[in-house]
């Protein structure tokens, strides 16, 4: 039996310069998180606040789950037009970058699971690549627009996509 660490490869040490972690951009990723410490610290959450907290990550998960997963990446159930806006809009909420882009990456994904092209796949680039890295690199930035053609056609999902932080800064404004 293997060990874990002969299981999960670990990642290549000569990676492209488009393939490596940019370290600024997981500083905004790291101060919510710290920021979302303090303030339980801080302010003493009450009851109310934590059932909120559990709510609303909830909600968001589902959005993510049943909207960004099953619905724009792969099609699983059809709706309404306003319906998909309100799954793409309540999925961005959820900071997991826009519906396109996060379609595109997953279904690029199922198009070569396990390969060397798949992002997400730990037997390629190691556990903490496939799980977390990936996001950081500049590479998977865009939205490669040409994998979801379906949903592209779609004025107010591009603009939703380009602007995928309105919806979280209005949730937190909320």
């Amino acid at each position: 039996m293997p060990t874990i660490t002969e299981a999960i490869p670990t990642p290549q040490p000569h990676l492209a310069r488009e393939d490596r972690v940019d370290w600024r951009a997981t500083i905004p990723y790291a101060l919510f998180h710290v920021a979302a410490i303090v303030g339980a610290i801080v302010f003493h959450p009450r009851p109310w606040d934590l059932a909120l907290m559990g709510f609303m990550y909830l909600a968001r998960m589902a959005a993510v789950t049943g909207g960004y997963h099953r619905y724009f990446s792969h099609r699983s159930y059809s709706t309404s037009r306003a319906f998909q806006f309100l799954l793409a809009l309540w999925g961005s909420t959820a900071m997991q970058q826009g519906p396109l882009w996060w379609a595109s990456v997953h279904r690029h994904h199922h198009r070569y699971s396990d390969q060397p092209e798949d992002v997400h796949s730990p037997s390629q680039r190691g556990f903490w690549w496939a799980h977390m890295g990936w996001i950081f690199s500049p590479r998977f930035a865009k939205t490669r627009l040409e994998l979801v053609p379906d949903l592209a056609r779609y004025p107010e999902l591009r603009w939703l996509d380009r602007n995928w932080l309105v919806p979280q800064v209005g949730l937190a404004a909320l």
